[in-house]
């Protein structure tokens, strides 16, 4: 089979058919900073600077998809929070803007146009797609509902709100809803898609019950809202959600990037190839630990969710500030190898899944 561009591997996940190897990236994160002189600040507040950086990641490892980093702020900033950007770490709001619950009915919308630093990482995405379309794909993320609900009203008064005053948590629910869809739909409108991050709706931080009553209706809403418009919605959840994946997967998302925390054997299992799944690598692979180590949960990754289809070979999350590129060179160089061996075997059995020359898109 010819060689494929990175792109193509990823379409071949995509339509849930394998390639000669599997696709595999990395979520990038701050680090790609580290590639450069600019500071983190300056490539949240620039977005040619932050261009040139994600693409000196692009062409330093040449991932199949450049997943661009978003300040998962941006939405609650837009909306009125006061944020600090340190020099060289990621941004946070001052205080939550509703800290005094009564302020929710004199919120507004942003218009991703134009409002607060929406138009800086639309910019970006756009610097960055228009170099790397003909080879890659690019990934992008932008908050979910859960997440700008809590930068704005704070974590633990969140969580004490779905106890004492739920009606109010669906109320900020259905508000930040069409903040996500104010975004998704200026998204669509520039040529991408949907891609939600979740990083507080998981196990490691609520119950299963709070996603049910609180966060899941409202993935739903927003899942056909968008499909309804033919642009599939993404989701990354950080952390835990083993006791959570049925009720994620009955929204009906259908591509759902894993992190390391959770089991990519339960997703494989209860998904049974309806659903995109990429992960989910340990990211502190990438910072510290011994090659041996990083060799042996990606062939983990290989043996649950390679025998199938549809699977992207990723880190589970952002890789670390502190990665070192001779590791980040070592994941690529492994997974593609290894990636490449265990589909030479699974062809002579199951060639079925195999993508025909020229349809890799």
């Amino acid at each position: 089979m010819q060689e494929l561009t990175g792109r193509q591997y990823m379409i071949s996940a995509l339509k849930r058919r394998h390639a000669d190897r599997l696709p595999t990236t990395v979520l990038v994160g701050p680090y790609c900073s580290r590639l450069t002189d600019y500071s983190i600040k300056e490539i949240l507040n620039d977005a040619k600077k932050s261009a040139e950086a994600h693409l000196a990641f692009y062409d330093r490892f040449r991932p199949d998809s450049l997943i661009v980093y978003n300040d998962i702020f941006l939405e609650a900033e837009a909306i009125g929070c006061e944020m600090e950007f340190p020099e060289d770490n990621i941004s946070h709001p001052k205080a939550p803007i509703l800290e005094d619950a009564s302020r929710l009915a004199g919120l507004k919308v942003p218009d991703p146009k134009k409002d607060g630093r929406i138009p800086y990482f639309f910019e970006l995405c756009e610097r960055v797609f228009s170099e790397v379309s003909k080879t890659a794909t690019m990934g992008l993320g932008h908050s979910g509902p859960w997440n700008i609900a809590i930068q704005t009203r704070g974590a633990e008064q969140l969580l004490m709100d779905t106890i004492l005053d739920p009606e109010f948590v669906h109320e900020l629910m259905k508000f930040t809803t069409e903040v996500v869809r104010a975004m998704g739909d200026a998204l669509i409108e520039a040529g991408f898609s949907p891609s939600l991050g979740e990083a507080s709706a998981s196990c490691s931080l609520i119950s299963p019950k709070i996603y049910r009553e609180f966060i899941g209706p409202y993935h739903k809403e927003l899942q056909d809202y968008f499909m309804a418009k033919r642009a599939p919605m993404s989701l990354h959840v950080c952390g835990f959600i083993d006791p959570i994946m049925e009720d994620i997967i009955d929204t009906g998302i259908n591509f759902i990037s894993l992190d390391a925390p959770s089991s990519l054997k339960k997703l494989v299992d209860l998904s049974q190839g309806k659903v995109t799944i990429m992960g989910n690598v340990p990211t502190v692979h990438f910072a510290t630990s011994s090659r041996e180590e990083m060799e042996s949960s990606i062939n983990d990754c290989l043996e649950t969710a390679a025998g199938g289809s549809g699977f992207i070979l990723a880190s589970g999350c952002e890789i670390p500030l502190n990665s070192t590129k001779d590791r980040i060179d070592h994941f690529f160089e492994y997974s593609r190898k290894s990636g490449r061996d265990f589909l030479s075997k699974l062809r002579e059995t199951r060639p079925e899944l195999f993508i025909s020359s020229g349809e890799g898109g």
